[in-house]
Formats: C-alpha cells, sequence, structure tokens
C-alpha cells in the first residue's frame, strides 16, 4: 500500500475533529452512475461521515461504491473538504466539495482474466440537503470522480442521514483512555475482488488500544477462508481514528499492513506483504461488551484482493 494513502487519509480525517462544537453528520446514499465518455450506466451507492468546521465548511471521509459498469468493479475511499452555506439545524443546505479519491478497481483484461489495479483521482461533488426539525435529513449529490488512468464517472445520489450529538471530547465510554483494552472474536465471509467474486467463511481475533484521545491500534489475526483463488491467511497490525457518534456508537477507519500466507495451489507457502483498510462501527453494550461491524479491504499486488464482512462480539479490560 502506498504511504501517502496513509497519510491523506489520516491528514484529512484529523483536521476535521478540530471542531467538536457542531454534530457530527453520518448519511447513506444510493443511485445511478454514468461512465463519462461511454454510454454506460450503472448502480452507484456511498457511506459518508461529514464533520462541520465552523458555520460554512465541513471535511468528509467517503466510501464510494461506482457500481458495475463493463469489465470493471470499482470502489474507493475518498476525502474532500467542503463549503457550504450557513449551517442550520432546520431548512435547506448547499456544498460543494473537492478532494482525493484512492481507488479499487477490478478490471477484466483482454485475454478475460481480470487485474486489481490501485490508483489515485480527483473528486468533486455538489449536494443539496433538507434538514427536518430533528436529526434526520434528506440528501441529493452529484460526484464526478477522475481516476489518472481510468475512466472518469458522475455518480448521482440520494440518501438519508442522521446528525449525531457531536461528544465533546475523545471516547466518551472511556474513563482512561490509554488503559482501554479490548480482546474480540469476530466471523464472517470473505469476498475476492474478481468477477465471480468467490465466497468463503472467515474469521479474526483483534487486540485493540486507545493509544490517543482519538487514535487506537490494533492487532489482528486474520482467516480468510479458501476459495476457489485464495487460501489465506495472517497477521495484521492497523492504526485507527475514532470518533464517538453518542454515548455508546463510534464510527472508525484503521490502516495498515498485512503480513500474509497464501496456500493456494502452491506446493510451497507463499507469504506476501499487502496492505489492510478497515472501517468499523462498535456498539458498546455496556462498559465490558461491545460489539462490532467490520469491512476489511485486503490490497494485495498479485491480483487477489478481497473484501471482508465481519460481526463481532468483544470484552473490554
Amino acid at each position: 500500500m502506498r504511504t501517502q494513502y496513509l497519510f491523506c487519509i489520516y491528514i484529512v480525517a484529523m483536521s476535521a475533529i478540530s471542531d467538536v462544537s457542531h454534530a457530527q453528520e453520518l448519511s447513506i446514499l444510493g443511485g445511478q452512475l454514468k461512465v463519462n465518455e461511454k454510454d454506460e450506466r450503472s448502480f452507484a451507492a456511498a457511506l459518508s461521515y461529514v464533520q462541520p468546521a465552523g458555520e460554512y465548511a465541513a471535511l468528509s471521509l467517503t466510501y464510494l461504491n461506482e457500481g458495475h459498469p463493463k469489465d470493471h468493479h470499482r470502489d474507493g475511499v475518498g476525502g474532500q473538504v467542503w463549503v457550504r452555506t450557513k449551517s442550520t439545524e432546520q431548512g435547506l443546505e448547499f456544498g460543494v466539495g473537492a478532494g482525493e479519491y484512492y481507488y479499487f478497481d477490478t478490471a477484466r483484461s483482454a485475454t478475460g482474466d481480470y487485474s486489481n489495479d490501485h490508483g489515485w483521482g480527483n473528486m468533486y461533488s455538489v449536494s443539496a440537503t433538507w434538514h427536518t426539525p430533528g436529526r434526520w435529513y434528506g440528501e441529493i449529490e452529484a460526484t464526478r470522480v477522475f481516476p489518472r488512468g481510468k475512466d472518469a464517472t458522475t455518480s448521482l445520489l440520494v440518501g438519508v442521514g442522521y446528525r449525531f450529538d457531536g461528544v465533546q471530547g475523545a471516547k466518551l465510554h472511556l474513563e482512561n483512555p490509554s488503559t482501554d483494552d479490548t480482546l474480540m472474536l469476530l466471523a464472517g465471509q470473505t469476498i475476492v475482488n474478481s468477477f465471480d467474486s468467490q465466497r468463503s467463511k472467515g474469521s479474526s481475533i483483534e487486540y485493540r488500544r486507545a493509544v490517543a484521545p482519538y487514535v487506537d491500534w490494533t492487532v489482528s489475526g486474520l482467516k480468510e477462508g479458501t476459495s476457489a483463488l485464495t487460501h489465506r491467511s495472517g497477521v495484521a497490525t492497523q492504526v485507527w481514528l475514532i470518533r464517538s457518534l453518542s454515548h455508546d456508537v463510534e464510527m472508525g477507519m484503521g490502516v495498515g499492513p498485512y503480513a500474509a500466507i497464501d496456500l493456494h495451489d502452491v506446493n510451497v507457502p507463499q507469504s506476501h506483504l499487502a496492505g489492510l483498510v478497515s472501517i468499523a462501527l462498535r456498539y458498546h453494550i455496556n462498559k465490558r461488551l461491545v460489539s462490532q461491524l467490520l469491512w476489511n479491504r485486503v490490497v494485495t499486488d498479485y491480483h487477489r484482493d478481497a473484501d471482508m464482512l465481519l460481526l463481532g462480539l468483544g470484552a473490554t479490560f
């Protein structure tokens, strides 16, 4: 994984936590995508976290799935700076955003095989948001992505969002963040990023420690399972940015290296150093029990990228 990818995401995200006086916004959107310069259309979907930074500015982190145009399955993570009309608790709000986008593209080759390509692009968005008297809001957003060396796309998305409390300070469930440790077991499914999306049962054991008010560190043992293309397991370590959305709910993004061993179709185990990008939603059931919904993207340099969708339960101590 490219080092600048980690720095890009964390510069944007760490800037976003500098202003905690405004509520945090989390939205889910879906709609249509058009491949620019081609008569191709597909679906698109996005998950977006927005941190207002004053009355007229905001910063966002977005996962965008660009659907399945011909010969391409592309998604990515983007960080944007926004200029918006005056923030209001009710009524219409407009915004314009611009930033960087790191993409993962499963592309079909001329021979009928596929490759997992990665790279950078520019991301531009305009949005209109209607805030209800409560915490819910509706949103329409148009986004253009210009990946370097790839086809540009335009997506039109409609969705709903929720404004959280804007918790002052760090992770509210902690009395002392430096002593927060969690041991968690997770299980779910692994999906290879190919055009056939080979599936297998996946699992993980995770140790998590809070090392700063907004930063966690994890060490994970991953077992991706056995599919027609992979039989892989290994150990990963990640640095996480964590934000409390409420007294019980927190969301985080983690990146780091993944040392894996792949046993697929080889007499001798093949070791690989991959990257691991993750998004987690954590719910604290009580002071000792925490549940977690986790998405892992394994980023390889030998065309064996994979998604791991895991659900787990852990204990803090």
